[in-house]
């Protein structure tokens, strides 16, 4: 495993941050990584601090939202029979979920989803999916995370008379669907935030269509105009499963929609409380517990069953729901094991790469991007992890910052069969005979790409001891959540205390500052008493336990 270098942040100088500090009451080490984050007025911190609903763009300036408008509201109003697709992980299964609920609300009865199986459809719109589309016999389809580069399903569908919207956030490849696009990254779009999820768009064009309705007069007293903000938990969980920035208008989404999975839950988010025995929700909570339960049925079985759950309007069911999902996901794992295993195997005869290709018979198709992602945090190189199918190779691509990943798919793209995604994740598809050519171009890229390989960074936002450490700037900390891609929670570094830790459990330690202060390293207990660390990296929080509060630093990483 490659050793993270750990880099301290420079502190700006005093008096760049003295407006900060005193028109924004900031504590100096807040006011710095606020700073370093690019918010370096002070009407910068407000606007990025004071969320507001009111930050959310008009979604009439993403490129075809009129026209996709349109097209549902005429929907609506002749009672056209509308399917939604949506794609098998948490994003689509949160987007298709929102607008069903939506067009609900809107009157709709003549109403359908689809939510293809990534064994037996492949992924999106593809012309499995469409033949069962077809089979649904719709007027209008609309996609939800998906579908940005099915130009030959989009055409089939309109050559069959029916309306295809496409909704979808992905990265377009050389051929782009035909028809009516709503995607920030359509290479004419011209809405200037990109990074929206899938089900973040979904939300986009809800909004869109609430708006147009509300100015015809269509709510009544018999057909209220829904409250989206009550969608939000659903944008939330879309936007932090599929680890999109959670800046701009994704950090309202979030700060809103965890506000609504804590006062109002919904019966599929409270049964996932209950099963986690989660107290408050945070983004942690979202990425780590509740993603992974609603992305099992799509990885091994079928992702209806997460909108079920989502949807779900009596507690017995989401409970009934809840416990399939935690079983499916044990599964999961089990398989994640032996896969990872396999992999590692593998990974071990393909040191000299600057790039990891691991294609295996027995691989599973649905976990084959989580090891990826744990053989990236491994080795620190652009990894595919590919499974086989007779002939064919379906493989999931996870990068390091250094690289993007769709661009290197891009320079193989007359090898492949399919391929799409973004920057940092993609997918693609192409046959057996082609692998060993695959693979040589796909290292070639990152060669050039990275003649190099770069060392894995741990950025450290400042180094702490007694006098810096207080209530106040914990507190502020806090102002600085949700935590997650593009607002990482700060990590400092600390020295270990001269005096020895305690063992709590026999596998824990901890340590105490001037009694009111603990250091908390989990499963730690046997590595510390082998060599015990110099230093510490560490993230702050409070713990708070029989009505006492006090500050708790969590040990993330150490150096000897």
């Amino acid at each position: 495993m490659m050793f993270k270098e750990w880099v301290q942040a420079t502190p700006p100088p005093a008096w760049v941050l003295e407006p900060l500090v005193r028109e924004c009451g900031l504590h100096p080490l807040v006011a710095g990584i606020l700073h370093r984050r690019g918010y370096e007025t002070p009407e910068d911190v407000h606007r990025f601090l004071q969320v507001k609903l009111a930050g959310l763009r008009n979604p009439f300036e993403l490129r075809h939202m009129a026209e996709a408008v349109q097209i549902v509201i005429d929907a609506l109003k002749s009672a056209r029979r509308i399917v939604i697709l949506g794609d098998y992980d948490v994003d689509g299964i949160t987007g298709t979920t929102l607008l069903l609920e939506f067009f609900e609300a809107c009157g709709c009865k003549n109403l359908d989803f689809f939510i293809p199986n990534r064994l037996e459809h492949g992924y999106g719109l593809t012309a499995k999916s469409a033949e069962v589309l077809l089979s649904m016999n719709p007027e209008v389809v609309i996609t939800v995370d998906n579908g940005i580069t099915a130009a030959a399903e989009v055409e089939q569908l309109q050559a069959s008379g029916i309306t295809t919207v496409i909704t979808d956030h992905h990265l377009p490849g050389a051929e782009l669907s035909g028809g009516i696009v709503v995607n920030p990254n359509h290479p004419e779009c011209p809405y200037p935030f990109k990074k929206l999820s899938g089900c973040g768009v979904a939300l986009k064009l809800a909004l869109g269509v609430r708006k147009v309705l509300r100015e015809q007069g269509w709510w009544t007293t018999d057909r209220p105009e829904p409250n989206l903000l009550d969608s939000m938990d659903l944008a939330a969980l879309g936007t932090i499963a599929d680890v999109v920035p959670l800046v701009d208008e994704n950090r309202i989404m979030v700060q809103f929609g965890l506000q609504v999975m804590n006062s109002k839950p919904r019966l599929g988010v409270t049964a996932m409380r209950s099963l986690r025995k989660t107290d408050k929700v945070v983004a942690r909570t979202v990425g780590f517990q509740f993603a992974p339960l609603l992305n099992a049925s799509g990885r091994l079985k079928d992702a209806s069953l997460g909108v079920e759950l989502l949807r779900c309007q009596d507690d017995e069911s989401a409970r009934i729901i809840v416990a399939e999902l935690n079983r499916t996901n044990e599964e999961r794992r089990s398989v994640e094991a032996e896969m990872r295993e396999a992999a590692f195997r593998i990974a071990a005869t393909q040191r000299d790469r600057h790039s990891l290709v691991i294609a295996h018979p027995e691989f599973h198709e649905g976990v084959n991007g989580i090891v990826a992602a744990r053989l990236v945090d491994h080795y620190h190189k652009p990894t595919i992890i590919l499974s086989q199918n007779g002939d064919s190779l379906k493989g999931s691509a996870r990068s390091i910052p250094e690289l993007h990943v769709k661009q290197a798919l891009e320079s193989c793209a007359d090898l492949l069969d399919r391929f799409g995604g973004h920057a940092a994740a993609a997918g693609c598809s192409l046959s057996l005979a082609r692998l060993d050519e695959f693979s040589a171009r796909f290292e070639a890229f990152c060669r050039v790409t990275l003649p190099e390989l770069p060392t894995p960074k741990l950025e450290m936002e400042g180094a702490l001891d007694d006098s810096t450490i207080s209530d106040q700037l914990v507190e502020q900390l806090e102002w600085l959540q949700p935590f997650g891609e593009g607002n990482p929670e700060p990590f400092f570094v600390v020295q270990a205390p001269d005096h020895e830790f305690q063992t709590m459990k026999e596998r824990h330690v901890k340590w105490k500052l001037n009694g009111s202060v603990d250091i908390i390293g989990w499963n730690l207990a046997e590595a510390f008493e082998q060599q015990p660390p110099s230093q510490l990296a560490v993230t702050l929080g409070f713990n708070e336990y029989r009505g006492r509060r006090r500050v708790q630093m969590l040990i993330q990483e150490v150096q000897a």
